[in-house]
């Protein structure tokens, strides 16, 4: 029986490999042709990355997010969007693997130190949220306006962030836009987006489906469950982070460092903005509070959180130093810490346990 509790550990395993498959193969597929797209609308390649690839790419995490908050797994949805941005940022060791090159943040356009300062700060908003709910979890009412104004709050700061973000790409290719016409687009590629993009969205809701089992499933090696937040932040975020791991690497192959970036700073900005979205989906299931008691682990979430700030902050100083060091042959230290970094966070969260 698909998705039931009383499936072996290795058949759930097997499942989640298989719709992480499908999210990869489509994922993949649908990037490519929105690069494409884009190209054939002249759109600048660091916008594609930081709007068009970014938001494609995380379109998993929106579904997943939303299809765990349905069932009542805030834990999950959370875990997995607060895991994704740690994932997206550790992809920086994979792309220093292919680069062999050193510090692959060494060389690259000044707009990403802007795009990873305002994952900070949505990021800073996110775990904020979480702080003042918990402080306010005696009064139900007061929580539930706290609760308001802090998703408003995530949605105004990525709108605005990503207004500031056209500004500085519009001023900085100001001489290089390209005047005339732009060319017509044949409908036949919108319905092969419309296509791929379904597809996607079908993937992920199997994946949150089959996270929400595994979060609760007793694995027999380390005698129980996972928990929630271990499963949204690793396993979750590594397989709705798959499409973003697939154009990555992808724009590496080709040269374009911006390209990757671009993708990876975004997708971690739009990850933070899938909170309101959250709230709207625990608001139309029932829920008048999306943090509520009892189906949210506070501290779990901040370890998560706080980790995703670490590597960012790392990123950013990679991008601010511009080190020409080289370890081991190939990898910047930026790197090395990154990949250090993340496998430690992912320690802590497995040794919180039940959560």
């Amino acid at each position: 029986m698909i998705f039931a509790d009383n499936l072996s550990t290795w058949a759930l395993f097997v499942e989640f490999a298989l719709a992480a498959a499908v999210v990869i193969v489509a994922g993949s597929k649908l990037t490519r042709m929105a690069d494409q797209l884009a190209d054939r609308l002249n759109i600048a390649s660091g916008w594609i990355g930081l709007i068009l690839l970014a938001t494609v790419t995380s379109l998993p995490e929106l579904i997943t997010g939303g299809t765990a908050t349905a069932i009542g797994n805030v834990d999950l949805a959370l875990g997995g969007i607060l895991g994704s941005c740690c994932f997206n940022i550790t992809l920086i060791f994979l792309l220093n693997l292919l680069w062999r090159g050193g510090s692959v943040l060494s060389g690259v356009g000044a707009g990403h130190s802007l795009t990873s300062s305002f994952g900070l700060l949505l990021i800073g908003e996110a775990l904020l949220g979480i702080v003042l709910l918990d402080k306010f979890a005696a009064s139900r009412e007061f929580a539930q306006i706290v609760e308001l104004c802090w998703v408003a709050l995530i949605a105004v700061t990525y709108l605005g962030c990503m207004k500031l973000v056209y500004r500085f790409e519009r001023d900085q290719r100001l001489s290089e836009e390209v005047a005339g016409e732009r060319p017509q687009v044949e409908s036949a590629v919108w319905v092969k987006l419309a296509a791929l993009a379904t597809i996607l969205v079908a993937a992920s809701w199997w994946l949150a489906l089959i996270g929400d089992v595994l979060s609760t499933h007793k694995i027999e090696m380390i005698g129980r469950p996972l928990g929630a937040t271990f499963v949204g932040a690793c396993f979750l975020a590594l397989a709705t982070s798959l499409p973003e791991i697939a154009t990555s690497v992808a724009a590496v192959r080709l040269g374009n460092l911006d390209l990757a970036l671009g993708n990876i700073f975004g997708s971690n900005m739009f990850n933070i903005f899938v909170v309101p979205f959250l709230k709207i989906v625990s608001v139309c299931d029932g829920s008048p509070l999306l943090l509520a008691e009892g189906s949210f682990s506070g501290t779990q979430n901040l370890i998560t959180g706080l980790l995703a700030i670490l590597l960012t902050a790392i990123a950013l100083g990679g991008l601010a130093c511009k080190s020409k060091r080289i370890i081991l042959k190939w990898f910047g230290f930026d790197s090395i810490l990154i990949a250090l970094t993340y496998a430690g966070g992912m320690l802590l969260l497995l040794m919180g346990g039940g959560r």
